[in-house]
């Protein structure tokens, strides 16, 4: 089993459900005795939101590589950022520590892919639905036609992942608002593009495929561990 050093903490939140996914399957490969190979290092989400928010993505990039670098230090032979947004430092902390990325776009598109997923919504922090990077990189991956939702519903769609879910916090009236922009803004398939949405939505909520990033991205990353990838 290789050793996978996950780079996480925006938010906490969803690092963990990385943590039970890796661990997850490793017991189902191995053994129920059996736990995941990792190193975690945990990004301040205080830190990072105020970057993310100054949208000084200098500073974030470089909180991303300090915690690629302490992990490759540490033996890891695979990066795994555990977090959409996050990967605006993916091609940074790769050429700082000379180690692959489990990139998360790849996975999403190989699985969009798979399911036959053409014209997606996504859904996922401000940045991710509407800035650059992300969308660009996708782009870069996929033919396929990616759809926001309106500037209105990106709004909900942000509120709810970064005043509600990054504190661990799911209500069934934010789930139900999370629905009614999917049924707003329509696409083939939905893409949690945010590693905190898996928290509040899945396939049992909606009927079109549900590209959940956080088990896509974990998948993937326990796949390369065991030499499967």
């Amino acid at each position: 089993m290789k050793l996978l050093g996950l780079v996480g903490g925006v938010s906490p939140e969803s690092t963990e459900i990385y943590y039970r996914l890796l661990n997850d399957a490793a017991r189902k490969k191995c053994g129920g005795q059996h736990s995941a190979n990792l190193i975690v290092y945990t990004l301040d989400y205080g830190v990072m939101i105020k970057h993310y928010d100054n949208r000084d993505w200098d500073q974030f990039r470089a909180e991303v590589v300090r915690g690629a670098k302490a992990v490759a230090a540490a033996g890891a032979e695979a990066l795994v950022i555990c977090s959409n947004t996050t990967h605006v430092g993916a091609k940074a902390s790769a050429e700082a520590t000379g180690l692959p990325v489990i990139h998360i776009l790849d996975t999403l598109v190989a699985e969009m892919q798979r399911r036959s997923v053409e014209k997606p919504l996504l859904l996922g922090t401000p940045v991710v639905m509407a800035e650059g990077f992300y969308r660009d990189e996708l782009a870069k991956r996929f033919s396929g036609d990616v759809t926001v939702p309106s500037a209105e519903d990106r709004e909900i769609v942000g509120r709810i992942i970064l005043e509600e879910l990054v504190e661990g916090v799911v209500r069934d009236a934010s789930r139900q608002e999370l629905l009614d922009v999917c049924e707003r803004s329509g696409g083939d398939g939905v893409i949690l593009g945010c590693t905190e949405l898996c928290m509040i939505l899945s396939q049992d909520h909606l009927s079109q495929p549900v590209l959940d990033t956080t088990s896509i991205h974990a998948q993937a990353a326990s796949a390369f561990a065991f030499g499967e990838g």
